[in-house]
């Protein structure tokens, strides 16, 4: 045996890589929360409300104190400065944290093509049927994706495998940043199922989706017989391994409820009458027309996932022209004052252009481009009306049923769901279809959605009730992980409009930033003390419409207007100062993405004709 001994030089490398072995490692967060008092916190929505403390323990809430209760030795003392305390979110349907596989399509020999026909259909064409699949073994939530969630005060959300006749089941998962393993709250929610099947082949069409489902149930019913046969020790054929057919006979069994995918009222009651046919507890999930079935959903006490997908906003046509309000639906025009014959004739003649004036001029006034008629306009906004407030709709028959985002993520859902609010959905029904409600359609009332000793610490500090739109999450805590957020401190808007200034009207808005020019058109109307409100609309970089609400004030002759849109998965959010003058507009402002802050200008001109009111009287 050769023994070789290290130069000097070597001998010092060891000793220093020994030395940095033996130094403690760099401090990390720990893996579990520590005891923590979260204090000065409200439970009521009201500004007088009794304050409380809220002592988190093990990722649990151990106790609720009285404000003046000081906090329990050993505790970290989170400051609550007096923010709305309210149980963290449940997303009831989201479609992200993994890739729904596809089915495995031949799980018995292929047929012999060589051969004579076949008497008997295949017995494993498994096209669209996956029931085995689970979310839970395949969850990859990223960071960045449940900081999403975060960001909008969820705490937890139902990771769904979608776009398959029976998809998989679904896992209930917390939004913290944690290995899947304890992430995972509950491991098999729900079974999937949607009229869809990837890949070629039989089946491809609605009326084969439902053949195949309803044959794969009716092999399920058989597995069972095979199986208590076995079991009994009676004569038969051995039943195959087939996990798909053994999940089936759990859904058979009614140990799983079936969430299936539908939009119009049609599917939702084709999915009523196969899960009565084949014995299934089914819900809906989508639901926009969900509430055209809403008896049948509250007889069979069937509850529904709203994504509250209502696609584009099909403009009033009965809103005043930069008002940014319409009339009530089914009101009237207001009939005008009749006036004497010879005033008429004199206005018309008034009105009638100049003798010299030709016909070529005339010609080139003529606004050729063509206008819907009206009737057709109503009805389209109607029908868009009719399904933005399905859920008021179901609300009112009784219907059980929670928010889920699908593929649109959470900043959408719960934009959404504050426009129904503003149009007639009661604030604590929506707000309990986000926290309590959905913890119970997901089996975890328990453990989410109160705020109660023994309940999980998942909640949100609000700087206002979470259904306002300029409220603000401050606070997250999920199982007791604390994450805390920027809350952007907005200075009320001081002072009234001067005099005759006045910003209602369609203002046409071009913004030179740094890195293109863009044009934009925002709505506006104006309150007498300033307050504005509108929406606005403009194109993406490639082309796509993009549509969403705006807020601001006028002070003096000062407008602010905020507002967000997104190109892709970024969002851009905007504040614009400027100087009004008449109908023009002329200020900068400033955007924020993830990609950081960047400043611009912005020039503005009001199209005319506008109905501009100062303080209820008509603006000479």
């Amino acid at each position: 045996m050769v023994t070789t001994f290290p130069c000097p030089a070597s001998r010092a490398a060891l000793l220093l890589a020994a030395c940095a072995l033996a130094s403690p490692a760099p401090a990390q967060a720990p893996r579990s929360p520590l005891p923590t008092a979260v204090r000065d916190v409200r439970v009521v929505d009201r500004a007088d409300a009794p304050r409380v403390t809220l002592v988190l323990r093990d990722g649990r809430i151990d106790e609720v104190l009285d404000g003046d209760a000081a906090p329990p030795p050993g505790c970290r003392v989170v400051e609550g400065e007096g923010r709305l305390a309210v149980p963290a979110f449940l997303d009831a349907y989201a479609r992200v944290g993994f890739e729904t596989p596809e089915p495995v399509v031949d799980q018995d020999l292929p047929t012999d093509v060589s051969a004579d026909v076949d008497v008997d259909m295949r017995v494993a064409n498994r096209k669209g049927i996956q029931p085995s699949f689970r979310a839970a073994d395949a969850l990859a939530l990223e960071e960045k994706d449940a900081e999403k969630w975060r960001e909008q005060g969820f705490g937890a959300l139902l990771a769904a495998p979608h776009g398959q006749l029976l998809a998989g089941s679904s896992a209930l998962v917390v939004t913290r940043e944690a290995a899947a393993r304890d992430a995972v709250v509950v491991g098999e929610v729900f079974a999937h199922a949607a009229f869809a099947a990837t890949g070629s082949g039989y089946p491809s069409t609605l009326m084969g989706y439902m053949a195949q489902l309803r044959q794969f149930f009716l092999d399920a019913r058989r597995q069972a017989v095979l199986r208590r046969r076995q079991e009994a020790g009676r004569p038969g054929p051995r039943a195959p391994y087939d996990r798909d057919l053994e999940v089936a006979v759990e859904l058979l069994a009614g140990e799983r409820r079936v969430l299936c995918e539908a939009e119009t009222a049609r599917d939702v009651r084709r999915w009523l009458r196969l899960g009565a046919e084949a014995g299934v507890d089914v819900g809906i999930a989508g639901g926009r027309d969900a509430w055209k079935a809403a008896d049948e959903l509250a007889e069979r006490r069937v509850p529904v996932v709203l994504t509250l997908d209502w696609g584009e906003e099909v403009k009033d046509p009965t809103a005043k022209k930069g008002s940014g309000e319409g009339r009530q639906r089914g009101e009237a025009d207001a009939p005008e004052a009749a006036e004497p014959p010879e005033a008429a004739g004199e206005r018309a003649a008034a009105a009638s252009p100049e003798p010299d004036a030709t016909a070529d001029d005339a010609e080139d006034e003529v606004d050729w481009e063509y206008e819907e008629p009206l009737g057709v306009r109503l009805e389209r906004r109607r029908r868009w009306e009719e399904g933005r407030d399905g859920a008021v709709r179901l609300h009112e028959r009784g219907v059980a049923f929670a928010f889920g985002s699908g593929g649109d993520g959470p900043k959408k859902l719960l934009a959404r769901v504050r426009t129904l609010v503003e149009n007639g959905l009661p604030r604590d029904a929506a707000l309990r279809a986000l926290t309590r409600g959905a913890a119970e359609l997901c089996g975890v009332e328990r453990r989410l959605g109160a705020l109660a000793p023994g309940f999980d610490a998942t909640f949100a500090l609000w700087t206002d009730h979470p259904l306002e739109k300029k409220a603000q999450v401050a606070h997250l805590f999920v199982d007791g992980h604390e994450y805390e957020f920027d809350v952007e401190e907005r200075d009320e808007p001081q002072g009234e409009p001067d005099e005759g200034v006045d910003a209602t009207g369609t203002w046409s808005l071009t913004i030179e930033s740094p890195m293109r020019t863009s044009e934009a058109t925002v709505e506006l109307a104006m309150e007498s003390g300033g307050a504005v409100t509108g929406t606005y609309s403009t194109e993406t970089p490639e082309g796509g419409a993009v549509t969403g609400d705006v807020e601001g004030h006028v002070a003096g002759a000062t407008l602010t207007l905020r507002y967000t849109f997104a190109v892709g998965d970024m969002e851009i959010e905007m504040e614009i100062e400027g100087e009004l003058d008449g109908d023009e507009l002329d200020g900068e402002g400033t955007g924020r993405a993830s990609f950081g802050e960047f400043g611009f200008e912005v020039r503005g001109t009001r199209a005319p004709g506008a109905d501009r009111v100062e303080r209820g009287e008509a603006i000479q």
